[in-house]
């Protein structure tokens, strides 16, 4: 095992767990006791961890939320870069779009930075890692919500979120999901986060779903939206054929990102 990926290991072991000693990593990485000392000493001159008597922690809560939002950005990365590209495609100059917290809303936030020939675009967002992602990109105006953070997503929600977004009005809302299925729609949890996203769309012209093919037939706590409020459902070629066809013919309106 090379030893990024041991370190990066490593740091996911911390996200669920308060800490690690040396002989638990040595067993866990047929090791050396001297090999991992030398990769906790380096992780911990990066401020990444703290050592401990015997092994680390965490340097901090910064630290565990960066990286579990930077796992689950790994999670299907290509196909999220390609349906966030896709995203950005269609924002025009001059309007206002929301990007909900989801990762494959953060790459068409990526995306959208590279797309100089924008002027005047106001991109409300109720994701903090996006927003930090989109600060000081000149063509972008950025506009974080206040409210509630889940630190388990870097999402903003609450009764302030709500009263903020209602004082907005926006051409398209790019809302990710955690599951989709026709018969029960676009689902999320916790119910923070569902209700949130029924107030976006409640002020949105346009709802476009970006959601990765693994997400359909997925179900998830409840539903935010169905499938016939979309305007169209930006997903890749890993969505089950079955499942596509089953969508098309119902009059679904879905978009498959390619290279």
């Amino acid at each position: 095992m090379m030893l990024q990926e041991r370190q990066d290991k490593i740091i996911s072991l911390l996200i669920n767990q308060q800490s690690v000693t040396v002989t638990e990593l040595s067993e866990m990485f047929d090791v050396s006791s001297v090999t991992i000392r030398n990769d906790l000493n380096q992780m911990a001159e990066q401020g990444l961890i703290s050592r401990t008597h015997g092994g680390a922690r965490l340097a901090g809560e910064r630290t565990r939320q960066e990286y579990s939002f930077a796992a689950q950005q790994r999670i299907n990365a290509p196909q999220k870069q390609l349906i966030g590209q896709t995203a950005a495609s269609l924002v025009q100059s001059g309007e206002a779009i929301l990007l909900d917290a989801s990762t494959t809303a953060f790459a068409a936030g990526q995306a959208l930075k590279k797309r100089t020939d924008l002027y005047n675009v106001t991109v409300v967002t109720t994701g903090i890692w996006t927003a930090l992602e989109l600060l000081g990109v000149p063509h972008l105006d950025i506009v974080l919500t206040g409210g509630h953070v889940r630190t388990a997503a870097g999402s903003i929600t609450g009764f302030i979120a709500h009263d903020n977004l209602g004082r907005f009005n926006f051409q398209k809302a790019f809302l990710g999901a955690w599951g989709i299925t026709l018969e029960e729609g676009l689902m999320d949890s916790p119910m923070a986060e569902v209700d949130l996203k029924q107030t976006i769309i409640s002020r949105s012209q346009e709802l476009i779903a970006v959601i990765d093919g693994s997400k359909f037939g997925r179900t998830s706590l409840a539903q935010f939206a169905t499938p016939f409020e979309t305007s169209l459902i930006i997903t890749d070629e890993s969505i089950p054929l079955e499942i596509e066809e089953e969508f098309r013919l119902n009059g679904i309106n879905l978009l498959i990102a390619n290279d």
